[in-house]
């Protein structure tokens, strides 16, 4: 009869972390699409995108803001009421798809839709992974951060003194840099809605993952992107 309780509340559990997980992806997917919309309504106006990307004022606003919002999440998330984290996420897939809505200058729409398409498997086939293996990755997590602040530096080093080899090469570390950012995040996330029931977060818990997975997803998007360039 224990055995039977036992084996109902691990059902139980498991059920609570799988719409957990379910929450966290459709927030995310729902913020990709804002992003995907705002972008590509921007786009259809060629001047506009030249006043954006003209407008150096502009793009260093926009940044501030976007990291006000993020910051702004991440430390109130606690007391933070769950649908005012989810407009604080959504007003942030916005404006990044204002940032981005200038690629449409530079790359053709075709490679644009394309590379998202090939982001956006390469994310599920990562996260699919991360969460049945049974490699524990919980490690791996200070060497990820430790290896993205050095890849920062390096590429922050050619943005002042441009290589066309060195770029390509930053760019494919960058894409297997954020796979396995993809796949740690995944499986915190997972063991994160094991205690849904009782983080002090747990209102906006689903929308601080969300948004985690999302800037994995835009970051891995901008690196194939920049891969891709021919």
């Amino acid at each position: 009869m224990a055995a039977t309780t036992a084996s109902r509340g691990g059902a139980a559990s498991e059920a609570r972390v799988n719409r957990f997980l379910a929450q966290v992806y459709a927030i995310m997917t729902l913020g990709l699409l804002v992003t995907a919309l705002v972008s590509t309504w921007l786009s259809r106006d060629l001047m506009r995108l030249l006043n954006i990307a003209s407008s150096p004022w502009l793009v260093f606003g926009l940044f501030l803001v976007q990291i006000m919002l993020v910051v702004a999440l991440s430390r109130s998330v606690q007391t933070m009421k769950a649908g005012v984290a989810f407009v604080i996420f959504l007003a942030y897939a916005a404006l990044t798809g204002v940032t981005l809505s200038t690629l449409f200058l530079y790359y053709s729409n075709d490679l644009i839709y394309q590379v998202f398409w090939i982001t956006a498997a390469t994310f599920l086939i990562t996260s699919v992974v991360a969460m049945v293996m049974k490699l524990d990755m919980s490690k791996a997590g200070p060497i990820l951060f430790m290896l993205l602040l050095g890849w920062i530096i390096a590429w922050t080093f050619t943005v002042f003194f441009p290589s066309g080899p060195v770029s390509n090469g930053l760019n494919f570390i960058g894409i297997a840099l954020f796979v396995g950012l993809t796949a740690w995040d995944t499986q915190r996330l997972k063991k994160l809605g094991e205690q849904i029931d009782t983080h002090p977060a747990r209102n906006g818990l689903a929308v601080v993952g969300a948004l985690m997975l999302y800037l994995d997803f835009i970051n891995l998007f901008l690196l194939i992107l920049r891969a891709s360039r021919r």
